[in-house]
C-alpha cells in the first residue's frame, strides 16, 4: 500500500495481479478514522469492504474500495498516525494574516508547500490558519481559518488568482485555476491570500 502525499492526499493499494482490468485500487474510509491506513503505509496488506467505480474526479483511480478491515500480509514496519489538526484554532491575537503556497503542479508526488505569517512571524501550525481542496475540475480553492475571510487574491497571473464570492463573504475563498497555468507553461506557482477577522 502506498501513501501519495501530493495535492490530492490518497492511498493505492497495488494489486499482486491485475484485477478486472486494474493494477490499482484507491483505498478510503469516508467520515471514518484513517488511521488504520496510516499506520499500515509502506507494508503488503490485505483490505476488506466493497469495491465500486469512483463516481467523481475527487479521486485518483477508477475503482475504490470502502475499507472496512486492513491487516499486514508479513513483515510490517508500522508508521506514526498522521498529525491530527482538526481541533488546531487559530491564535486569538491575531487580526490578519498572510497565506503563501508553494505549488508545484508537474505530475506524481507534491505537496503544496505553506507559509503563514502575519508581519512577517510564522504562524504555525498552519493548518490552524489555511485550508484548501483540489475540486473534481482540477480548480484550487483556498481558505482562511475559523472566524476570519479572504481578503486580497494573488499569485501566478495564468493561475488566474480571483475570488470565489463577494470579497470578505463568509462564503469567499480564494480561486485558482493550474490546469489553465499548465496549459501555458507554468508548473511552478506561487499562490496565496490575506485573511482578516470576520466583522
Amino acid at each position: 500500500m502506498v501513501y501519495h502525499d501530493g495535492i490530492r492526499k490518497w492511498f493505492e493499494l497495488k494489486l499482486d495481479q491485475p484485477q478486472c482490468g486494474q493494477a490499482s485500487i484507491e483505498l478510503v474510509r469516508g467520515d471514518r478514522d484513517w488511521t488504520p491506513l496510516e499506520v499500515l503505509s509502506g507494508c503488503r496488506v490485505r483490505s476488506r469492504g466493497t469495491i465500486d467505480f469512483s463516481p467523481t474526479g475527487y479521486y485518483s483511480l477508477d475503482t475504490n474500495q470502502g475499507v472496512d478491515e486492513i491487516e499486514p500480509v508479513g513483515p510490517c514496519a508500522r508508521q506514526s498516525p498522521f498529525p491530527d489538526y482538526s481541533r488546531a484554532k487559530p491564535d486569538k491575537a491575531i487580526r490578519a494574516y498572510r497565506v503563501e503556497m508553494d505549488v508545484d503542479y508537474r505530475p506524481g508526488d507534491h505537496p503544496i508547500v505553506f507559509r503563514v505569517s502575519n508581519s512577517g512571524k510564522d504562524l504555525r501550525p498552519w493548518q490552524a490558519y489555511a485550508n484548501y481542496v483540489l475540486t473534481s475540475g482540477f480548480a484550487l480553492y483556498g481558505s482562511c481559518g475559523e472566524g476570519f475571510v479572504v481578503d486580497k487574491v494573488f499569485g501566478t497571473p495564468q493561475a488566474n488568482p480571483s475570488h470565489f464570492a463577494e470579497l470578505q463573504d463568509s462564503g469567499d475563498m480564494a480561486t485558482f485555476d493550474p490546469e489553465h497555468a499548465a496549459a501555458s507553461g507554468k508548473m511552478d506557482l506561487r499562490l496565496g491570500c490575506t485573511c482578516v477577522r470576520r466583522q
